[in-house]
């Protein structure tokens, strides 16, 4: 209601009645008040366009645009208010709603500023939907894209495009590169799958790495044909219930596949031997973990390499020779990197596993000269591995009497195979030459305990003290000690409280071992061993004077001020320098040359198979004679290989007292 002064609105009659009836109304009008503005909804149109003007103008002022449009859409203007409200980034849905009023082109126009305007506003579904009432389907879908609604962007181009359009796959592909990167898989994957990209879904799912992703990978790859990545995911997946000690999941995994059943052979050899030494009290058995083993029927009186071929026989089908050609040569073209200290003992244990499984394959061939050189691998990965119990449990499950009978189905006149089998032959003996000094008759285990507990202390303040001059193997650094740690108890307290009459003569069992362990003394391999410590030694030198040379260099351009602060590594290096001034390079170099002019004239069928240290060999002869009856012959050999090659070996000291 106008709340003003009667008078005041007496005289807005007066003019509405001058207006409506006068002639020149117009001047008489504008005569009788500066602002007749509010009279224009009594009087004419313009008078009302003119008023519902102002009063729009004051909405804009107070910020009350929708009313405003509201005085636009009465006075009929749709296009104006449209227009003014996408200028100013004030269109609503009942503008849009209404926008056809004003033509097809208003529409489709005012469609398109509200878009832009949604997308300001960050609203991107609702401008895709509108983006749809315009039939654009390929914008409203890279707008989804671009700011990764990809759930509702796959709605629409499913719903709308053809199978086949190639924007679907795109939107998939794209929407699971986003998942993968986030880390998850299993979203990612039903994105490939969706894409008909089995292969990529497979590989997604599988990065987890656990036995439950690995598995539903391969599953997957299997059913989308991909059959050599599901292969490989089996394996894989194996390989990781192999780690939890569950060889029964792992053979569930691998029976999947056919081509997987030299795998299957190895799993099974690897259980069988986990078992084996599980009851030996093998250290890598104790775990958190409980092993889950098969219940299968094995035979308990024969060897273990019988034990295991009775089990390929009845549960894998592996009877014929062709069976077991073909699986070798399936297994031989694995390869496994070299076994270092730093191998995890259950990797060792496998690798061990596959190395058995292809001597046993030769074994049922008959290629004797295979079954060697895998045999002879095996051992010499637990040795590399400085796992020399490991390495004395494998050599007495495999040749709990010798390997005679190798020998007997060798081709001797075959050099290359009967330099494997020395050399094969001289690990088993090491194993138990060792176990006959720490074993000797006459001992009690309890003693034998404490002379094994005894050893811990001595062996790291002896590894301590050599720390800084040892630069040869981890087998040299350990066979010293050994002989330090025990000879002297053994010497000392073993002779003197056992019963003379066990120790007046050896038993047979401990002879016939004594007299195995003479293929340890090797004169050829003691030479070639002398020369490659040689070699080492030079090489090391070498590599000490360039790294002393870089560090001259080093300190040559820093400033003086430098120089004066580091006055203590400057003496050191002045220190160095003194200790190798005699040294030139000329004379490194022509004794490398030399020394291998000389390791060139020894064949290679010595030079291509690991050995066991000699000289350690012949010291563990000389120490095991303090105690207990030995044959002459073997120590009055020891004795003339440490007298000629001991003179650059780590246990040279050692030597001495058997000189003096």
């Amino acid at each position: 209601m106008d709340h003003r002064s009667k008078e005041e609105l007496h005289q807005d009659c007066l003019r509405i009645a001058t207006f409506l009836h006068a002639k020149d109304l117009k001047e008489d009008l504008t005569s009788f008040s500066k602002d007749p503005v509010h009279l224009g909804l009594f009087t004419d149109r313009p008078a009302l366009y003119k008023m519902m003007e102002a009063e729009g103008k004051s909405h804009l002022e107070n910020g009350h645009s929708e009313l405003f449009q509201q005085l636009m859409l009465w006075k009929g203007d749709l296009k104006g208010a449209l227009q003014s409200a996408a200028e100013r980034g004030e269109l609503t849905d009942q503008l849009v709603a209404i926008s056809p009023m004003a033509g097809y082109q208003v529409w489709m126009w005012t469609v398109e500023a509200f878009v832009k305007q949604l997308c300001f506003q960050e609203q991107y579904v609702k401008a895709a939907s509108h983006l749809l009432s315009l039939h654009k389907v390929y914008e409203a879908l890279e707008l989804l894209k671009s700011h990764n609604f990809f759930r509702e962007a796959i709605v629409i181009a499913k719903a709308r495009l053809r199978p086949e359009d190639p924007v679907l796959k795109d939107l998939y592909t794209s929407w699971a590169a986003v998942l993968e990167k986030d880390g998850h898989y299993s979203m990612a994957t039903k994105c490939y799958l969706g894409a008909a990209s089995p292969y990529d879904a497979a590989k997604v799912l599988a990065k987890k790495g656990d036995t439950a992703s690995l598995k539903a990978a391969a599953e997957v790859a299997l059913i989308a044909g991909e059959r050599d990545l599901s292969v490989t995911f089996s394996f894989r997946c194996a390989q990781e219930f192999l780690s939890s000690k569950n060889w029964v999941g792992a053979q569930e995994v691998l029976q999947q596949h056919e081509s997987l059943l030299g795998h299957r052979l190895v799993f099974c050899l690897n259980e069988l031997l986990h078992k084996c030494l599980n009851e030996r009290n093998f250290v890598e058995a104790r775990g958190p973990s409980t092993p889950c083993y098969h219940s299968w029927s094995v035979k308990q009186d024969g060897s273990f390499a019988e034990m295991v071929i009775g089990v390929w026989q009845s549960i894998f089908g592996v009877n014929t020779v062709e069976q077991s050609q073909d699986i070798f040569e399936q297994l031989r073209t694995v390869e496994y990197p070299p076994t270092t200290t730093n191998t995890h003992p259950r990797q060792l244990l496998f690798h061990i596993s596959h190395d058995l499984t292809l001597a046993l394959l030769s074994i049922q061939t008959s290629s004797w000269e295979e079954a060697v050189e895998a045999i002879l691998g095996a051992v010499t990965r637990s040795f590399d591995a400085g796992n020399f119990s490991l390495m004395q449990d494998i050599c007495s499950l495999l040749f709990p009497t010798g390997c005679d009978h190798l020998r007997y189905n060798l081709d001797h006149t075959d050099l290359q195979s009967m330099a494997a089998l020395q050399s094969l032959e001289a690990f088993v003996a090491y194993g138990q030459l060792y176990d006959l000094w720490w074993n000797p008759p006459g001992i009690s285990a309890s003693k034998q305990l404490g002379l094994l507990s005894e050893a811990c202390s001595p062996v790291q303040s002896l590894l301590s003290q050599n720390n800084t001059k040892v630069d040869s193997s981890f087998e040299e650094t350990a066979v010293e000690a050994k002989i330090k740690v025990h000879s002297d108890p053994l010497s000392n307290d073993a002779t003197s409280k056992t019963d003379p009459a066990a120790m007046s003569g050896l038993s047979v069992e401990r002879e016939v071992k004594l007299k195995a362990c003479r293929v340890l003394l090797s004169a050829d391999h003691a030479a070639v061993q002398s020369i490659q410590r040689d070699i080492s030694r030079v090489q090391q030198t070498l590599a000490d004077m360039i790294c002393q040379h870089q560090k001259n260099n080093f300190h040559q351009s820093a400033t003086s001020e430098q120089a004066l602060e580091s006055a203590s590594p400057s003496d050191q290096i002045q220190s160095k320098d003194q200790v190798n001034e005699h040294i030139s390079l000329p004379d490194l170099t022509k004794q490398l040359t030399e020394a291998n002019k000389k390791l060139a004239e020894f064949p290679e069928t010595i030079k291509a198979f690991r050995f066991p240290d000699v000289m350690e060999c012949s010291l563990v002869f000389l120490h095991m004679g303090g105690h207990v009856s030995i044959i002459p012959e073997l120590q009055q050999q020891s004795l003339a290989l440490l007298n000629k090659y001991s003179g650059t070996h780590i246990c040279k000291e050692a030597c001495k007292k058997f000189f003096s």
